[in-house]
């Protein structure tokens, strides 16, 4: 059952309550492997009221459950009711709550001297038995190498009045710490966003000089292929002129020699014609 409702079931029994049956209340509480949290209990009027009556050491014993530690309550056993079993075992799981809350490293001899433990296996037993499985206080390493507890997490306590002012002031520096954080992650963000938007702007300004190189790449191949093809046309009629003008030289060339004449040559006639006679 969440140690919530089983507190909030000693409140009700406690608000139709008086008197010595309070005690009874108180002592069911205190016991109660589910129930590490008392400022609830303490509020109820009619267990105040016990403060200034004979039971007080029975109001006593509640505010011990709610902020001391077995230490404590040696210290001033004889104030307080006596303990049973289950109680003994309840204040010094609340103890190692107390210390775990302070040190995220608990050497074994701190928790051997606040528990009264003799041996090492015996705080180990006790830490692993009570602590991390069955009463599931808190969550932590056994580091036997370098004797010490670990600790990872740990369930919390009631506040002593007296200790709301410090509380308050811790809380208002991890909210200042909070908002400075966030303020640097904003800024974070907007200096990456900031980033993100001038690569995009400058790879698409890339890519546009790309495709505008890519065309003009393209329009110099079709203005080159136009080029070579006048020039070949303009090289075929070049040659056909050659071919026709040469065969046009012959033509004449023949013609000379072959003119009319009285022997049939021009020219062999034209020399013939200057020869004097040979005489017989």
């Amino acid at each position: 059952m969440d140690q919530e409702v089983k507190i909030q079931q000693y409140v009700l029994l406690a608000k139709g309550t008086r008197g010595r049956g309070l005690t009874e209340i108180i002592a069911k509480a205190t016991a109660d492997a589910g129930v590490f949290g008392f400022g609830e209990l303490m509020d109820v009027p009619s267990i105040k009221e016990l403060q200034g009556s004979d039971l007080a050491p029975h109001f006593a014993l509640l505010q011990l459950f709610a902020y001391g530690t077995w230490s404590d309550y040696q210290a001033n056993a004889t104030s307080f009711p006596a303990l049973t079993e289950q109680q003994v075992l309840k204040l010094k799981q609340l103890t190692v709550v107390s210390l775990a809350a302070s040190q995220k490293v608990l050497p074994y001899s701190q928790l051997q001297a606040s528990l009264q433990i003799g041996s090492v296996r015996e705080l180990e037993d006790f830490l692993i038995n009570h602590c991390f499985y069955t009463g599931i206080i808190m969550a932590g390493k056994l580091d036997q190498k370098q004797g010490c507890l670990q600790v990872h997490d740990v369930v919390g306590r009631d506040v002593r009045p007296e200790q709301l002012p410090e509380l308050v002031q811790r809380m208002a520096k991890w909210i200042a710490a909070g908002d400075e954080l966030l303020r640097a992650i904003e800024l974070r963000v907007a200096y990456a966003t900031a980033t993100n938007d001038a690569a995009r702007q400058h790879r698409e300004e890339l890519e546009a000089r790309v495709e505008e190189v890519k065309r003009a790449i393209k329009a110099e191949a079709r203005s080159a292929e136009g080029m070579g093809g006048l020039e070949d046309a303009t090289l075929l009629d070049l040659m056909d002129e050659d071919r026709i003008g040469g065969m046009g030289g012959v033509g004449l060339g023949l013609g000379g020699l072959e003119g009319p004449g009285p022997s049939g040559s021009g020219m062999r006639g034209e020399r013939a014609s200057g020869r004097p006679k040979r005489r017989r």
